[in-house]
């Protein structure tokens, strides 16, 4: 009776393990269909998809859904290191999620993407260095729950318009400021957001939200066929990308370059099978181990 008690609570374990391992899974590239058009959205290296299916990451999805200007949610990721502290109740203020959206209320991106982009995104670019000396100026006084109060536009490219944004979020009850870095392209005839948020500090965090934002809309135009330009020889700063003061020096979070390997595409079903076995061995040497004990 000992001996059965003891497998049980083995295979107990066991299931436990194999389900935090599919959990904490990191995420894969995901296919989404906008008006018949299928877009590949990209899935950096160490995120995670948040689940609607886990309690906590329900509060950051419910405080997200209630944000303004909310286009049509296509894909929401977070730090996996950051995601799994923030399921064990270890982190209090929310945590970087970067959401893709389909803005369809900015209109038909026609055959000129940079003409898209003018259009979609209007205002004078501010550049790295002053975007992050206004955000640095203090948490926006217009920015509410209902209002994203507008920084600046940081960069407009060929591929890609960059604006940094606040807003109030209210997550578990809770009002959070939060900064936001919404990099909007086009993938062909269909615009895409990929955009970043994170609590707000002091603005420096601009400064990595802007690498970020430029690494997720490089991976979704490969994706979609573009020649990447992740591997481009990097050109001289110029002096409007300069931030001021110390800002290099703070908070920083530089993008790891790795493509997914089998086992980070199908690692968790390996340690599920392989766990799997293991209560399936348990029950067989139990089964034995009864058939072969001699009779009182």
């Amino acid at each position: 009776m000992r001996v059965t008690f003891v497998a049980v609570l083995a295979v107990m374990a066991l299931a436990s393990i194999a389900a935090r391992a599919q959990d904490d899974r990191p995420a894969t590239p995901l296919k989404v269909d906008i008006e018949g058009r299928t877009v590949v959205l990209p899935a950096p290296f160490g995120y995670c998809d948040l689940d609607p299916d886990q309690a906590r990451d329900r509060l950051l999805i419910d405080g997200l859904d209630r944000l303004p200007q909310q286009d049509r949610v296509l894909r929401r990721m977070s730090p996996c290191d950051e995601l799994k502290s923030w399921r064990n109740d270890a982190a209090t203020d929310p945590i970087e999620v970067v959401q893709f959206l389909w803005p369809e209320r900015m209109g038909a991106v026609g055959t000129d993407r940079r003409a898209f982009l003018r259009r979609a995104v209007p205002g004078d670019v501010l550049g790295k260095a002053r975007a992050i000396e206004r955000a640095g100026q203090g948490f926006p006084a217009d920015a509410t729950e209902r209002i994203f109060a507008t920084i600046g536009v940081v960069e407009r490219t060929d591929r890609a318009a960059m604006l940094a944004q606040a807003v109030v979020a209210r997550i578990d009850g809770k009002p959070h400021q939060l900064i936001t870095l919404s990099a909007t392209t086009a993938v062909g005839p269909t615009a895409v957001t990929a955009q970043v948020l994170s609590p707000y500090d002091d603005g420096s965090e601009l400064d990595w939200m802007l690498r970020d934002g430029i690494e997720h809309v490089d991976r979704l135009l490969s994706a979609s066929g573009e020649r990447s330009r992740r591997f481009r020889e990097s050109r001289p700063q110029r002096p409007e990308d300069v931030p001021p003061g110390d800002v290099a020096t703070r908070k920083t979070r530089v993008p790891r370059e790795r493509s997914p390997s089998f086992f980070d595409t199908h690692g968790g079903y390996i340690a599920l099978g392989m766990l799997g076995g293991g209560a399936l061995l348990i029950a067989i040497g139990l089964l034995v181990a009864r058939r072969l004990r001699p009779a009182p």
